[in-house]
């Protein structure tokens, strides 16, 4: 299947619009033995992952649905677990740096079928290394769970879908921060040993934010006119 260019207006709303039709629907709480559809948007923040959740979580909201939005940046482990192999592992990136079972634990499989509805939407300040001392919420109904972050398909997080952002390697070494340079070898990995494109429902083609393309994988994507 091809690229399709979209607009990022066209984009956040075709996005929004599959989540809604697919997901959520105006049908009994129970649809698809799913209330709350937890969706992952796949890639760095620095590339515009976070601003580009933000934007469907907010078309969504504006249609009068509620939306949950989390980010894997507040769910990292303690510092001294994240770089006990050393500040620029590779592997720990990949694999240790994000508290997956926290993760599933307290938002994820509490918004998954048959869970209570209570999570927590944040729990360590990635840069005060502090836990935060929040209160459970609790979902409300057909809430959307926005999650974004970078290797969100290295390790099983029980979501119902991703969509990958597609991001090459010239366009992460002009965005990564210097301190954040040696991200790009574990994207290279991620992207050779895990091919997350293949896993995804839809890849979005990113290196320019302001022209992205759209290449659907789903059974069910939504028809477009661009």
């Amino acid at each position: 299947m091809r690229f399709i260019p979209v607009t990022p207006t066209r984009l956040v709303d075709e996005l929004a619009g599959w989540i809604e039709t697919r997901w959520i629907g105006t049908g009994p709480i129970d649809r698809n033995d799913q209330p709350h559809p937890r969706i992952g948007i796949d890639g760095p923040g620095e590339a515009g992952a976070t601003e580009l959740a933000d934007a469907v979580a907010d078309r969504i909201r504006a249609t009068g649905r509620p939306v949950i939005r989390i980010s894997t940046d507040w769910w990292w482990r303690p510092a001294s677990l994240r770089l006990e192999l050393g500040r620029t592992d590779v592997d720990m990136l990949l694999y240790g740096w994000v508290d997956t079972a926290a993760l599933r634990r307290e938002v994820l499989e509490p918004l998954g079928p048959g869970g209570s509805g209570r999570y927590l939407s944040r729990l360590r300040d990635p840069d005060t290394d502090r836990s935060i001392r929040a209160e459970r919420a609790v979902a409300a109904p057909r809430a959307a769970v926005i999650l974004d972050g970078p290797f969100l398909l290295a390790e099983d997080l029980g979501l119902d879908a991703v969509v990958h952002l597609q991001v090459s390697g010239s366009r992460l070494a002009r965005v990564l921060p210097t301190e954040k340079q040696w991200w790009a070898e574990a994207f290279e990995r991620y992207h050779r040993d895990l091919n997350p494109a293949a896993a995804a429902v839809a890849v979005v083609s990113y290196d320019h934010p302001a022209a992205p393309a759209i290449r659907w994988v789903a059974d069910d994507p939504p028809d477009s006119e661009c």
